[in-house]
């Protein structure tokens, strides 16, 4: 089984890899084996503009809406897919993963954020969620002036792109950015590991 990744995101990776190796059953049965692909490195122009185009994922580098995270999502998804096949002639999953927040108006920022976890397996999209949460007030209003998420260190220091994430932060470490972005592919999967249950 071959999955491509749509991300070199050492959390989102993470998350990929041992959300699929939770499921051997996905594999065994077939190849005895599961393979991975990444995408090569794309260099960005301006990476602080948060409003900027993100040429991979088609949407902006912080999203606003679920609709343009899901979006995202689906696009990394599907490049991985073609990349895969381009390269390798096959390809079972193509898995992108898009961190955006989304309109809320019951909470005090009016702003909830989520990663959400595309698998495209070249027909079908499947979508999961990671659980939501709110960002300081300071942090939305910076975000909806443009700033990149990823690059308030004053706020998150160094760790906001890496392991730990503005989620490690906030949780007091309880909870790291590939273990929230983790079971958004888990979710994302449970169309394929239980499609008998689905397809009923």
């Amino acid at each position: 089984m071959l999955i491509s990744i749509g991300t070199r995101s050492v959390p989102k990776v993470t998350a990929i890899t041992r959300a699929f190796s939770k499921y051997p059953e996905l594999w065994l049965n077939n190849e005895d084996e599961i393979k991975y692909i990444i995408m090569p490195k794309e260099v960005r122009k301006d990476e602080n503009e948060g409003q900027q185009k993100d040429n991979f994922s088609g949407v902006s580098c912080n999203p606003m809406t679920l609709s343009e995270t899901i979006e995202g999502a689906k696009n990394r998804a599907k490049n991985a897919y073609e990349y895969a096949e381009k390269e390798k002639g096959t390809c079972n999953y193509g898995v992108g993963i898009e961190a955006g927040m989304y309109p809320v108006p019951e909470v005090e920022t009016k702003y909830m954020d989520a990663s959400i976890c595309a698998i495209y397996d070249g027909n079908n999209y499947y979508i999961g969620f990671s659980p939501s949460f709110e960002y300081p007030k300071t942090v939305v209003k910076r975000v909806l002036e443009g700033e990149e998420l990823g690059y308030m260190e004053d706020v998150f220091g160094s760790t906001a792109k890496g392991r730990k994430g503005a989620i490690g932060v906030l949780t007091a470490g309880r909870v790291y950015r590939d273990e929230l972005e983790e079971y958004a592919v888990i979710m994302a999967l449970t169309k394929i590991v239980a499609k008998e249950v689905y397809d009923k």
